[in-house]
């Protein structure tokens, strides 16, 4: 500027000189970098901005401000054009005529930017703000030049302008970064659709502000995850998701190595999100390299000598140092707070993609009994999640390393660099090696973290069945067993990471001890520090980069199991939709025709022709199918055991992966859904109601209270708590196996369909209610009649063979099927004509039926499917965690945590923490005595005691690292991830069965899931990081305050800021955490109802719903997810502010107060690294805290969870027991309420004042209808049902009173086979015969080929091979079960001293209990299992609940119930005898004269 006296500032500079006692820039480069390049940029951003704001509405009511900034922005474009003018007019250079006209040109801008952003723009303006900020800094620094350069009246007036546009600037800033939450239109976007994230200013995005009314709501309440924030629609996961699987299925990925698709197509959905953080990344780096040259300024400054008054040299110099630590410290605070918030949106963008697609595969792949999804969406997205946590510091550290190996250079030599990146070189080299066994270690311990919790939910699933075949033991060590060999191969995974992580720490150990041995001759104090500082910075990017690198190629390990599963065999619908045109137009299938005497006369629905179908490759179940189904009628497929009934059902489905056929179905069928109804019904734990009308928007109240009739479900509703919203457990545990089935029946009704697959649906119901539920849905005027709709029924019951219209023979071997009417069959097929059915069957189904009418169903009102009590079950149990301790926290917790790690363990942890805090500490310790010593003047030790000693130092602090982290890693991990597992697990087991009727199987599966992923990975590392970081703070605040002993009396003020951080943030942390455990619960309960019931979701046509529901489910558990990241960068961001502080305290105390050179760079180089570890205690803390949540649950689950064992039932009977079998019921009632509904609520007894005795050897068979008490009677010989408290009756057996056994014993002597068979997944099949490990091949054997199953057996593998439930079907599981019990009998008569050539009768006796064990084969197989079970238990107590009369027959004596009480008992054939019997009854309704 022409009135300034400095011929300097014509220059370019930077740095004055000879003027404004040389500490300023030249007035020519601040026209140019403070004045004319930030405006440019920000017209040309204003710009693009503009163009995208004229086009939305107006949202801002607000006109008030906008007036009053639109004011300001004029008032400061009038000032801009005045200083403008004035330059002009007074001979100002070009220069600064266009620095003046650009600044005039951006003010415009101002006033059109700040107008549009105000009133279209909910959040306010990011580029303005931005912008403001910045040049009024900039704007201070020109206005400072100009007061100091101006002495005439020309240049105070330009002075006093620019003062003013400064001020207005600044009042102008304030006013555009306020909130506009207050002013937003109601109709246009709602504030919660926004939340305080999308409406914060650039500035309380930066310091994340917008989470305070988060932490000030969870400091005062309990937070529940409809108090959360919501997440704007960028984190939506169905958007998320729909883009990731749209660049998954381009074209382009085929050009992508197959081994990196799916991270390639990742990081195409999330470009721009994973770009935002790199310019705050490069920000920080470039403020972390301002460090060294603070360090140098501050000792050249120190080392000038004073005038002879004592005052220092540049009192300026040394104000502009603190002004320079204050902006270094808090730049790194800002840079660091935005990098990581766009990276934590980041990762949670990349969760909510993988999940969606993840869930998307599941419901577009084949149905598997694998279960590698439920550990794919947790604990390997958590990993994954871990290793990209720091993928920007790979590029950014690598940028770091090698700016800081120039400036070693540049600092010491060439020469003095060599021998650092020697160093560096050779553990790059070393720990490349040791990652290549990385990747591969990964996976296996996923896999088997994937089939352990796979094997775990399966259990979960199918407690109930579990329990009653005493099975609970052996899967429960199975299980333990693989949580050891699972901790141990993570144990090899540790021993890679920690040998790479003390790798990465050799470094900065031994690199400046071999740096300073090659440059000994020419070090000095500013030499030394310095130096250190530069290397610091060379280091501890290669640190990073070492131990981050395991965890990065563990994150592309999980990212390929993730692919593989994407990759897999997507279902392929081999149905082909066509108008398939009638034989004879002439007629058409009505509800009330006959039976049709040939196919000739309907119009096909569906036709296979030479089809052939089957699971594995090589082994087709159906082979050369040609079937025809008739429209609108009822086809029965019938045929023996493994004939292949469900395979054709599944084939109609298109869910059979190998077929060589189409199946052709009817075009305009082929769009509907299907109403299937599987063998094995799927069930949520939600209400009956939700069950059945699920997905199916309003409720259709006729509808519903049809298909409840017809199904009769009414009588059992009345008898459940809540009636229809009664809650039925995980898939259905509360419900007997006949009203599971009838739920499942009813599911299918209600759905609006004209095509319906029933799959042996009548084997789980007694007679009775087979018969009435059979008329009602399939008869003449049942429902299904009325709806004129296609059925096909599979079934065993020959009885209904005379009601069909159509039925499918399937052939024993598999090939071709026969099909016709029940008349062309019964004389040309052998196996109908070998089918034993009354000619009483014939005539009913030739009669006219009117037992069930059109208008029955008119007569059940809404009260009659509920109970009058309106109030709702108790809600599913998510945490037994309470509310103080959400809060609070609670030491006992870190209690039963630290018991679980072992003493000495903890002992060796601390010895070895302690030598890493003092070692690392005092060789900065020992480089101030170094220095000193040099500084003066005549040594009095050489450069090689000092080198020596300091290389010791170095040493042992990397060995005291190496100890601890193997102790921590390898020991503690192992010992406590067992403890806590066998703990929880054990709790599981113990748990009554109510317990899982309340819980959904997601939240205890995710103790087994997501909490043992904490507890192996987050909480070790949390723990050992914040035990050593603490340590190295201690000494390393020491080494602080010897540069000034005033700043050890600031240190309680700082602690206690740092401790009210910590209390404040702790408090919503912690509940935080805990909501995130538990918002994952539902979400992985919705995931196992997918997987296990995927058929029927896609019959039904529920993916689309089912998907969105997990896009729900997921969103609700990204709330959590996502803002416990971001607190968690508020408390970074906070403590980053706190570390400022004290640096620039330690930089006003060193320039005002004169500190001692090496001491102040001693302070100064341990601040570099300081600021870090302060943030890595409380964060670390916090991280301990917050995952100690885990510890937290599964202690109160271990605790809170009632056990069914009590106290006194520790009686263990003789070997030999139950040898006589003689059993006593006497007086017991028994129900499944819980204590709470035994006091709220009059629920109907499951048993009432039972009383049974059963000699020993007595063969008893129970009958009665669906939920009468039967299976209810097998349960409380079992004690999974208990006896009401007020009960004084008692049971036992062999005059020993149940009361005083262990339940675990009592099963597992007793012989029970449950209606539903159970099987371990991915065990062989000799486990799943014998998994107490008891027998011998050959007995096995022996067992297999008694039920006739070995050939099949053996095509499988033999013994050793792979069981898969898909291979066999439901009658050969149930044969399979058998044989079990066989095998049982068997070991237990040798062990108690019976040998093989005893006869079967004097072979001891025992107790053996059959729930419905034959209810899905054909009579054949039926007849076979009963000469089996007579003459294989020849001496045995057989009690059996069975449906089918003319087997209980040759029983002894039969038990007929109805409400829990026996109502008859007798021979058969003399209650058969007796008028008014109840069995005869039944044996009516079956064969109906």
């Amino acid at each position: 500027m022409d009135f300034s006296d400095c011929l300097a500032d014509d220059s370019f500079g930077p740095i004055v000189v000879g003027c404004r006692d040389n500490f300023d820039f030249t007035v020519r480069f601040e026209q140019i970098f403070l004045s004319i390049v930030p405006n440019c940029l920000y017209i040309a951003c204003s710009f693009a901005c503009l163009a995208v704001l004229v086009r939305r509405p107006s949202i801002i009511e607000a006109q008030l401000a906008r007036w009053l900034k639109l004011l300001l922005a004029i008032t400061y474009s009038a000032l801009q054009l005045a200083i403008l003018i004035h330059g002009v007019r007074g001979g100002a250079s070009t220069l600064f005529a266009a620095s003046a006209a650009i600044s005039l040109t951006s003010s415009l801008s101002i006033v059109s930017l700040s107008s549009l952003e105000h009133s279209r723009s909910p959040r306010p303006s990011v580029l303005l703000c931005s912008y403001l900020l910045l040049t009024l800094l900039f704007d201070i620094v020109q206005t400072r030049t100009l007061w100091l350069s101006s002495f005439e009246s020309r240049g105070l007036n330009s002075a006093r302008m620019y003062t003013s546009a400064t001020a207005i600037k600044a009042i102008l800033l304030v006013l555009e970064a306020q909130n506009k939450t207050k002013w937003l239109t109601p109709s246009t976007v709602s504030k919660e659709d926004l939340g305080p994230e999308g409406m914060s200013s650039i500035f309380g995005l930066s310091s994340y502000t917008w989470l305070n009314k988060l932490f000030f709501m969870g400091y005062k309440k309990i937070l529940a995850v409809d108090d959360l924030i919501t997440l704007d629609q960028h984190i939506s996961s169905e958007v998320l998701q729909e883009r990731l699987l749209r660049h998954w299925n381009t074209p382009g990925n085929a050009f992508v190595r197959r081994r990196f698709r799916l991270a390639a197509t990742l990081a195409r959905t999330l470009l721009v999100p994973l770009l935002l953080p790199v310019a705050p990344r490069i920000a920080l780096t470039a403020f972390k390299f301002c460090q060294p040259f603070l360090i140098a300024a501050v000792l050249q400054y120190l080392n000038q000598p004073e005038d002879k008054l004592g005052i220092p040299p540049g009192k300026n110099v040394g104000y502009g140092l603190i002004s320079a630590a204050i902006l270094v410290y808090t730049g790194i605070a800002v840079s660091t707070a935005f990098y990581w918030y766009f990276h934590e949106r980041a990762l949670c963008m990349a969760r909510g993609a993988l999940v969606g697609a993840v869930y998307h595969k599941t419901t577009t792949a084949y149905h598997s009994s694998d279960s590698a999804a439920l550990t794919l969406m947790s604990t390997d997205i958590e990993r994954i999640r871990q290793g990209f946590l720091n993928i920007h510091e790979l590029w950014a550290n690598a940028i770091e390393v090698a700016i800081a190996s120039w400036l070693l250079e540049r600092q010491l030599g060439g020469v003095a660099i060599i021998p650092p990146l020697a160093i560096v070189l050779v553990c790059i080299l070393c720990s490349g090696y040791i990652n290549t066994y990385t990747s591969r270690r990964q996976k296996t311990w996923m896999g088997k973290i994937e089939r352990r919790v796979a094997l775990t939910a399966d259990t979960i699933s199918n407690i109930k069945p579990l329990k009653l075949s005493g099975l609970t033991r052996p899967i429960e060590t199975l299980i333990q067993h693989m949580r050891v060999d699972e901790l141990a191969t993570a144990s090899k995974f540790r021993t890679v990471y920690v040998t790479a992580m003390v790798f990465g720490y050799v470094p900065a150990a031994l690199s400046p001890v071999v740096m300073f041995a090659v440059t000994a001759r020419t070090l000095d104090v500013s030499t030394i520090f310095v130096s250190i500082s530069y290397l610091l910075l060379l280091t501890d990017p290669l640190t990073y980069l070492f131990i981050n690198a395991p965890h990065f190629i563990s994150a592309l390990a999980c990212i390929g199991r993730i692919q593989k599963f994407l990759e897999r065999e997507s279902r392929v619908d081999r149905r082909v939709a066509v108008n398939i045109d009638p034989k004879s137009g002439e007629s058409s299938p009505t509800a009330t025709s006959a039976p049709r005497s040939s196919m000739e006369q309907t119009k096909p629905l569906v036709k296979i022709k030479n089809g052939s179908f089957g699971w594995e490759s090589g082994n087709f179940c159906l082979k050369n199918m040609n079937i025809e189904v008739p429209a609108g009628a009822l086809t029965l497929v019938v045929g023996p055991v493994a004939s292949g009934k469900s395979t054709l059902c599944k084939a109609l489905l298109g869910e059979v992966p190998l077929s060589n056929a189409h199946v052709v179905m009817d075009q305009k069928t082929a769009v509907l859904p299907i109403g299937y109804c599987d063998q094995s019904p799927s069930l949520s734990n939600t209400s009956i109601r939700n069950n059945i009308t699920a997905f199916t928007g309003s409720l259709d109240e006729k509808r519903y209270h049809e298909v409840l009739a017809a199904t009769m479900l009414l009588p059992d509703l009345k008898s459940l708590p809540l009636g229809d919203k009664t809650k039925i457990g995980s898939n259905g545990v509360t419900l007997s196996g006949g009203q599971r089935q009838r739920v499942s029946i009813a599911r299918a009704l209600y759905l609006n369909s004209s095509f319906y697959i029933f799959d042996d649906i009548l084997s789980g119901l007694d007679a009775d209610t087979s018969e009435q539920l059979f008329r009602r849905v399939f008869g003449k005027n049942g429902i299904l009649r009325r709806r004129n709709a296609t059925v096909i029924l599979c079934t065993t019951a020959a009885q209904y063979l005379p009601s069909a219209d159509h039925i499918i023979v399937l052939g024993g071997d598999a090939v071709d099927a026969a099909q016709g009417t029940y008349l062309e069959l019964r004389t040309s097929n052998e196996y109908i004509g070998g089918l034993v059915i009354s000619s009483a069957g014939i005539q009913h189904s030739e009669k006219s039926v009117t037992e069930y009418t059109v208008d029955e169903h008119h007569g059940a009102t809404k009260d009659e499917c509920k109970r009058p009590d309106p109030a709702d079950l108790l809600p599913v149990t998510s945490s037994h965690v309470n509310d103080r301790e959400r809060m609070m926290g609670s030491y006992m917790v870190y209690r039963h945590y630290l018991a679980s790690l072992g003493r000495r363990s903890i002992a060796a942890f601390i010895i070895f923490g302690l030598g890493w805090g003092f070692f690392y500490n005092w060789a900065t310790v020992w480089l101030k005595y170094w220095s000193s010593d040099l500084s003066s003047g005549n040594p009095s030790r050489t450069n090689s005691f000092y080198i020596g000693l300091y290389g010791l130092f170095q040493s042992s602090y990397l060995l005291s690292l190496l100890f601890c982290y193997m102790v921590c890693y390898r020991t503690m991990v192992a010992t406590s991830g067992a403890r806590l597992h066998k703990a929880a697990l054990s709790t599981m087991f113990r748990a009554p069965l109510r317990y899982f009727a309340s819980t959904d199987i997601g939240v205890t599966t995710n103790l087994f899931s997501q909490d043992m992923t904490l507890v192996d990975n987050e909480l070790p590392v949390a723990l050992t990081n914040v035990v050593m970081d603490i340590f190295n703070a201690i000494g390393m605040a020491c080494v602080i305050a010897s540069s000034s002993p005033f700043l050890v009396i600031g240190y309680p003020f700082i602690f206690a800021a740092l401790y009210i951080i910590q209390k404040f943030y702790l408090r919503t942390s912690r509940q935080l955490r805990l909501l995130d455990l538990e918002a994952k619960g539902p979400l992985y309960t919705h995931f196992i109802d997918t997987m296990r019931g995927i058929m029927t979701f896609r019959a039904f046509g529920w993916i689309s719903e089912g998907t969105s529901l997990n896009h729900r489910l997921l969103d609700r558990s990204q709330r959590a997810y996502y803002l416990l990241a971001m607190v968690q960068r508020w408390l970074g961001f906070a403590l980053q502010i706190v570390v400022a502080v004290i640096a620039t305290i330690v930089v006003v105390l060193a320039t005002q107060l004169r500190s001692g050179t090496a001491l102040t760079g001693a302070s100064l180089l341990t601040l570099m690294t300081f600021g870090d570890i302060l943030n890595f205690i409380i964060r670390w803390f916090t991280q301990l805290e917050t995952s100690i949540g885990a510890i937290n649950r599964l202690k109160s689950f271990s605790e809170k969870v009632e056990s069914e064992h009590k106290d006194g039932e520790d009686f263990v009977p003789p070997q030999e027991w139950p040898e006589a079998g003689h059993i006593a019921i006497k007086g017991i009632s028994a129900s499944y309420r819980s204590s709470e509904e035994k006091a709220s609520r009059n629920t109907p007894l499951a048993l009432n004042n039972l009383n049974v005795v059963i000699q020993p050897g007595e063969k008893v068979a129970i009958c009665g209808r669906s939920g009468s008490g039967k299976s209810s009677t097998l349960l409380l010989l079992l004690r999974l049902l208990e006896p009401e408290s007020g009960s004084s009756g008692h049971v036992s057996i062999d005059d020993i009173p149940l009361r005083k056994i262990s339940r675990d014993d009592l099963r597992e002597r007793i012989i029970s086979i449950p209606q539903d068979p159970i099987f371990v997944p991915g065990e062989c099949f000799q486990f799943q015969l014998d998994p107490w490990d008891i027998s011998t091949e050959d007995q096995c054997r022996d067992a297999l080929e008694t039920v006739q199953l070995w050939y099949i057996i053996a095509d499988r593998g033999g013994l050793k091979g792979i069981f898969h439930a898909e291979s066999l079907s439901h009658g050969q599981r149930q044969l399979f079960s058998l044989a079990r019990a066989i095998l049982r009998r068997r070991v237990r008569a040798q062990r108690n001293g019976y040998g093989p050539q005893t006869s079967l009768a004097a072979a001891g006796g025992g107790i053996l209990l059959l729930d419905e064990v034959s209810s899905s084969v054909d009579q054949h197989t039926d007849r076979e299992m009963q000469r089996l079970i007579h003459t294989e238990f020849r001496g045995y107590t057989v009690l059996m609940v069975s449906h089918r009369l003319e087997m209980v027959m040759n029983f002894d004596t039969v038990i007929v119930m109805e409400n829990g009480a026996v109502i008859e008992a007798g021979k058969p054939n003399a209650l058969m005898d007796t008028p008014g019997s109840r069995l005869k009854e039944l044996w009516k309704a079956v064969n109906r004269d």
